[in-house]
């Protein structure tokens, strides 16, 4: 059996608390966090149970909110107190008052918001006459009239003696042989340039409207297989001719018939001769196809066809 060691045990010293007071302490810490959590349940509680939806209720106080001063003080207003303003503000118009005042005078202008015409105009002090001489005065009228005289003495002295001087000097001319020229002809002015550039355009515009006559091509010279197109087929060879004109003088296909010479082919079907007026030009059959749907694009009758 293990003894007891009697002095493993610190002694109890004046700094310690008694048991006491020390239960107090826990008790009341205790009692604390209990109230706390009493505190926080009710809290909880009153959150859970109010009424989210409630508006809150604001008394309002007794009697209207501005008064007017019975003496309010300063001066009425220019459009305060008149008997038009009263049917706006009341809807009836107000009673006959009691005494009628007329309006008051237009205000007066100070001079210088008046009008410039009806300004006083200003007294402006006239300038102080010199004193004139006469004398003064008619002695420069003098020397100013002879002064030119003296000039035209002079300038006529002086042409005199350059006469003279050069018809001692000029040398006759010898008698000048038949037929020889006294006087050499003056040369031609050189042609503008832009006077030659504006003749030419004119030319070319004035070309570009005369009526084409376009080169009719036999139909002897015709080769078999040679790409055609067929405008139309009609009595006489004349007819023909006029619709050519018609299409490739100065129509709306003028610029398609550049480089196409007119075929007049007579032929005879039916009992009766009529004459076919065709186009040729054309480098192959493709080519006269694409001239017809040109044609027929804007309307005109085209066919083409193969000569044979």
């Amino acid at each position: 059996m293990a003894d007891i060691e009697y002095d493993a045990f610190r002694a109890p010293g004046p700094g310690d608390a008694r048991p006491g007071m020390k239960t107090a302490l826990h008790w009341a810490g205790g009692a604390l966090s209990l109230s706390l959590v009493a505190g926080l349940c009710v809290w909880g509680y009153q959150i859970l149970v109010r009424d989210v939806s409630g508006v809150p209720v604001v008394r309002a106080l007794e009697g209207p909110m501005r008064i007017a001063p019975e003496d309010p003080g300063g001066r009425q207003a220019d459009h305060q107190g008149l008997a038009v303003n009263r049917v706006a503000a009341d809807g009836e118009a107000a009673p006959p008052a009691d005494t009628l005042r007329l309006a008051p005078n237009p205000l007066a202008l100070t001079e210088e918001d008046r009008p410039r015409a009806e300004l006083a105009p200003l007294d402006v002090a006239a300038p102080a006459a010199t004193p004139w001489d006469e004398a003064a005065d008619q002695q420069v009228e003098e020397a100013f009239t002879l002064a030119p005289e003296a000039d035209d003495t002079a300038d006529a002295a002086m042409m005199a003696a350059l006469e003279e001087a050069a018809a001692d000097e000029i040398t006759p001319l010898m008698q000048l042989p038949a037929g020889a020229l006294s006087h050499s002809p003056r040369p031609a002015a050189r042609p503008d340039t832009e006077d030659l550039a504006a003749r030419a355009a004119i030319a070319a515009a004035t070309a570009a409207l005369m009526p084409r006559s376009a080169a009719e091509l036999p139909v002897t010279e015709v080769v078999a297989g040679t790409a055609l197109v067929q405008l139309g087929a009609f009595d006489d060879a004349e007819e023909a001719r006029l619709a050519w004109e018609g299409l490739a003088g100065e129509g709306r296909f003028a610029g398609f018939f550049d480089r196409k010479s007119r075929v007049i082919q007579a032929t005879e079907g039916g009992g009766r001769i009529f004459y076919r007026l065709r186009a040729a030009g054309f480098d192959d059959i493709a080519d006269a196809r694409r001239f017809c749907a040109a044609l027929m694009a804007e309307g005109a009758d085209c066919i083409p066809v193969v000569a044979r």
